[in-house]
């Protein structure tokens, strides 16, 4: 069998070696969300499925940039706030043979941690992830098949399907066509016409004294039309 000389070879030939000799890594993570614990791919498995192969065939990563692209706070359902960090971070791959040639990989991660961890895991993901799609690793089951139901409860995400007359994991509403769970339904009125979210919710406490979730419709309604007529302002609550 013929043996390569890696040198000769550009920094697509040996991402492609890499990705065709790299082993499947498999979910020895065990992590705690809200009250579930789900199976992940561990930083330190992917490392070590990457590394030999890339001094193998002379090729350096590392994170040429990161950005902090949201961060806020999130109320589970059970009342616990909790620091929610995204990231963006680029991810360059280098053919040291030939230090000219690079590929760079964009990737997000997100953190969210009670207390000061948000930022490390939000890192983590990222770069984890950066790593996983670089070399195509397969991992088993998808992994963002389903969200923690933690989440699900407080969070709308929004999906648009054009031509299909509908959008799925549109949230709950009541016969009134108001959100049941409002904080995430807030979050995403804040975020479409450009308002500081944590401003807006501090704003709702203080002149109703209760959580978003617990406003009644008359307050929702009143709070989403001065959103819709304050644009690019604080909410004015008279």
């Amino acid at each position: 069998m013929e043996t390569k000389d890696v040198s000769k070879m550009n920094i697509y030939q040996k991402l492609l070696a890499i990705s065709t000799e790299v082993n499947r890594v498999a979910k020895n993570l065990s992590v705690k969300a809200g009250g579930e614990t789900y199976k992940a791919v561990g930083e330190g498995d992917v490392l070590a499925a990457v590394k030999p192969l890339e001094d193998s065939y002379n090729v350096y990563s590392y994170p040429v940039s990161r950005e902090i692209t949201e961060s806020g706070i999130h109320e589970t359902k059970s009342g616990t706030k909790m620091l929610f960090m995204r990231e963006k971070v680029v991810y360059r791959f280098v053919n040291t043979d030939n230090p000219s040639e690079f590929v760079d990989m964009e990737s997000i991660g997100d953190g969210m941690d009670t207390q000061d961890k948000a930022p490390g895991k939000a890192t983590t993901y990222a770069d984890k992830y950066a790593l996983l799609k670089a070399y195509k690793i397969q991992t088993g089951d998808d992994p963002d098949k389903d969200g923690s139901e933690d989440m699900k409860s407080n969070t709308v995400y929004k999906t648009t399907y054009e031509g299909k007359g509908k959008a799925e994991n549109k949230p709950q509403e009541n016969s009134a066509g108001i959100p049941v769970k409002k904080y995430g339904a807030l979050k995403d009125l804040c975020g479409e016409y450009d308002m500081d979210f944590n401003k807006v919710a501090d704003r709702v406490a203080t002149k109703y004294n209760k959580k978003i979730n617990e406003l009644s419709d008359e307050e929702w309604t009143y709070i989403t039309n001065q959103i819709k007529g304050v644009q690019n302002a604080e909410v004015q609550m008279q």
